[in-house]
């Protein structure tokens, strides 16, 4: 270790409470004043858990079983050392946006509050003028309707701004960074990354991130970990594997009566001007439609509506020729379970106290499944997804977050679904799984007839599995139709064929 490193973890082990495998197997690392150090490898490599630490934090259903962590000399893991360090001296963005926003706090007065938290004397008015220049910072308004809008109120990428503005407040000089580009339009990821290569500057940042294209060119140095371990040591061009080859996309189905059909569909956040405006649309039966346009376009809005979370002010959706409720509170048992979320926010939609067995096994009741039958598609669901059997004992919190969604995407598969709407459902997965789940949705389609609409900045997940683009921009259709791919690559040219506004 470099004794004049800012930050240094030592053979650190993290490991279950109560015993088993550790997840944590004696990893190491050092990370240098104004250096930008990246943590790569798949999910459950143990690179959350590690980058943790700098911040003497373990997840919950996990213990540090040995290990040394230093920032500044300090110990991060004692009481005093963690009151000193955290958000002053090192700060932590997470890649699920809801863990680091208060849901029932405006935008602008979280950010006022760590303004002042980590920066002693600095007024009301002082506060007010650093939360405006941090939104400027990430590219978001700072203007009083902005500053008014709850978490819920924001799109996912607008939230993921929100909570990097309050990560930067109070200017800390080591900055934990968990998959900062997960869910953002290209247009945005470029400005964080922008962002990003400013902050450096003046601190610190351990990136952790499955965003080969971020860690290549902000990275000075990059570990690569597998199985808890690090593995690999050194420039990101030399340790950094290029992604997997990606099949041909699955061909379109033929065309027949729409499953969902969506007609004039407007949707407001409380009484503001709507974000969505007259939204039309059909989705059919074993067909991929993707969503896709700049953050806060109304994108997760729209899926939002379709599942019955948010209610339009206006317009009508029917699934299967029959009207779907606004609410999915009043839509019948079968039309509920035929349209299923996978969310974004891998966090908020597990409940932290509840196994994954139990949560898979409360979507199979919904259908009738109970006792050993349950247990047993309990198991096939996991398989499905690609975990092992074992996970079902385990806890939200002892998860990563790729690992996370795969149970969410499980439980979404369990209650049958007809329609799968899944709102960035890779964001927060590395490439090899990210994959596998796009290709087990491919496969759904193709065996069960299952309709997708996925909202998505990933042009990839685009080119790999949709049928259809849909692109939003300001709440509005600007363009609609058949994905155009060049050539023998497979990438999408522009959208719809022949106008390339957006993805061209």
């Amino acid at each position: 270790m470099v004794e004049s490193a800012l930050g240094s973890v030592r053979d650190l082990v993290v490991g279950p409470v109560g015993g088993g495998a550790p997840v944590v197997d004696g990893a190491s690392l050092t990370v240098g004043r104004g250096e930008v150090l990246g943590i790569a490898g798949r999910s459950g490599s143990g690179k959350t858990t590690t980058a943790l630490a700098l911040l003497g934090h373990v997840r919950p259903g996990l213990v540090r079983r040995g290990g040394e962590v230093r920032v500044e000399g300090t110990d991060p893991f004692t009481r005093t050392g963690a009151r000193e360090l955290r958000g002053r001296v090192v700060s932590f963005l997470g890649q699920d946006p809801a863990a680091a926003l208060n849901p029932r706090r405006r935008l602008g007065a979280q950010i006022a509050e760590s303004v002042r938290l980590r920066c002693p004397g600095v007024g009301r008015a002082g506060a007010a003028a650093q939360t405006a220049r941090l939104l400027e910072s990430v590219s978001l308004p700072a203007d009083p309707e902005f500053l008014r809008r709850l978490p819920a109120q924001v799109s996912g990428g607008q939230a993921r701004r929100v909570a990097l503005a309050v990560a930067l407040a109070g200017g800390p000089r080591l900055l934990v960074l968990d998959e900062p580009t997960a869910g953002l339009d290209s247009v945005v990821a470029d400005s964080v990354r922008e962002l990003l290569a400013e902050v450096v500057q003046r601190c610190a940042v351990v990136l952790v991130s499955h965003d080969t294209r971020l860690v290549g060119a902000l990275a000075d140095r990059t570990l690569v970990m597998r199985d808890g371990r690090v593995v690999a040591d050194g420039a990101p061009a030399s340790v950094l594997a290029g992604p997997p080859p990606r099949p041909p996309a699955v061909p379109a189905p033929v065309r027949a009566a729409p499953l969902l059909t969506a007609e004039g569909v407007s949707a407001a956040h409380g009484r503001r001007s709507p974000v969505l405006h007259e939204v039309s649309f059909e989705l059919g039966a074993g067909e991929c439609l993707a969503l896709v346009g700049p953050s806060g376009s109304g994108k997760s809005t729209l899926a939002r509506v379709v599942t019955g979370l948010h209610p339009p002010t206006a317009g009508l959706l029917t699934l299967d020729g029959s009207p779907l409720a606004p609410r999915a509170a009043h839509r019948t048992p079968a039309q509920r379970r035929a349209v299923q979320l996978v969310a974004q926010d891998s966090v908020g939609a597990l409940n932290p106290r509840e196994t994954v067995g139990d949560a898979l096994a409360r979507a199979l009741r919904l259908r009738g499944v109970r006792g050993p039958e349950a247990s047993a598609r309990t198991s096939v669901l996991l398989d499905r997804v690609h975990l092992p059997a074992a996970m079902r004992e385990r806890r939200p919190g002892e998860l990563s977050g790729g690992e996370r969604q795969r149970v969410n995407l499980a439980r979404a598969l369990a209650a049958g679904p007809n329609l799968l709407v899944c709102d960035e459902v890779t964001s927060a997965l590395d490439p090899e799984i990210g994959s596998a789940v796009i290709d087990l949705v491919d496969e759904l389609r193709r065996d069960a007839g299952l309709g997708v609409l996925l909202v998505t900045h990933d042009l990839g997940v685009v080119a790999r599995s949709a049928d259809r683009v849909l692109v939003l921009d300001d709440g509005r259709v600007v363009e609609e139709g058949p994905l155009a791919r060049s050539g023998g690559s497979g990438k999408p040219r522009c959208c719809p064929a022949g106008s390339g506004k957006w993805l061209s």
